[in-house]
């Protein structure tokens, strides 16, 4: 992708704190770009930017807001599938002296936020992207794929992201599209700090080699390699600073 670069830019949870710092970044480079999220803050978007609240869990809505915005002429280069939802709920715990499980509605809505809406939108986005000559597809999985004690939804849920990366990978590599992903640790954001104690943010950091959260800026380089590099398909980057080594 080049600074003169016509081609779309989608961006899914375009309105959390990741999602909205990657729209800011590629409409600056006059790219245009479809936001897309089921909610916005009132702020208003550059000229560039056109933002579509939807349910992204719904492929009917996902296929007629490509089509509404989206000339079936355009193509799209990338999209950063950064939907999801942090949630902390481990598979057991104790309310009380009575032990309870993790509840069935909390586990469904969390597959959905980071497992069935990445996977909506990637299938409807690379359907156009194989029309048009193909595209880069970055899906945003999490350090929490591999085990993380309290996160038993999340975590399954972002380790499924990164079964889905490979396996699309592999399907849809011969139509020109490439599936990758990026694996992130904690990243200095708004939602890390309203899901993570403010006391182990400060044990996890001196626990990270680097010695530091990570900042927006990483995770965009992350993500401009994997968009960039033509023989980068399948890869999971793991963006943690070195936590877990």
């Amino acid at each position: 992708m080049t600074p003169t670069d016509d081609r779309w830019v989608v961006i899914s949870g375009a309105g959390g704190a990741v999602g909205c710092e990657f729209v800011t970044h590629f409409a600056a480079s006059g790219r245009p770009v479809l936001a897309l999220d089921r909610t916005f803050a009132a702020s208003p978007q550059p000229p560039s930017v056109v933002a579509r609240p939807l349910d992204l869990t719904d492929e009917d809505q996902v296929r007629a807001v490509l089509a509404d915005v989206i000339p079936t002429s355009a193509s799209i280069a990338l999209l950063v599938n950064a939907v999801g939802l942090i949630w902390n709920e481990p598979t057991l715990s104790f309310k009380g002296a009575k032990l309870v499980t993790h509840a069935l509605d909390s586990w469904r809505k969390v597959i959905d936020a980071n497992l069935t809406a990445p996977f909506v939108v990637a299938s409807q986005v690379a359907a156009r992207m194989a029309r048009r000559g193909g595209g880069a597809i970055v899906n945003f999985s999490s350090i929490a794929s591999e085990g993380n004690a309290g996160q038993a939804a999340y975590g399954a849920a972002k380790a499924g992201v990164e079964g889905l990366t490979r396996t699309m990978a592999i399907e849809l590599g011969p139509l020109g599209v490439r599936v990758n992903a990026v694996a992130l640790g904690f990243i200095d954001v708004a939602t890390t700090r309203q899901a993570v104690a403010e006391e182990r943010l400060q044990n996890y950091i001196q626990k990270t080699p680097v010695g530091r959260l990570g900042r927006f800026d990483d995770v965009v380089n992350a993500v401009e390699f994997l968009a960039t590099n033509a023989f980068a398909n399948g890869t999971i980057v793991k963006l943690d600073g070195g936590l877990r080594l």
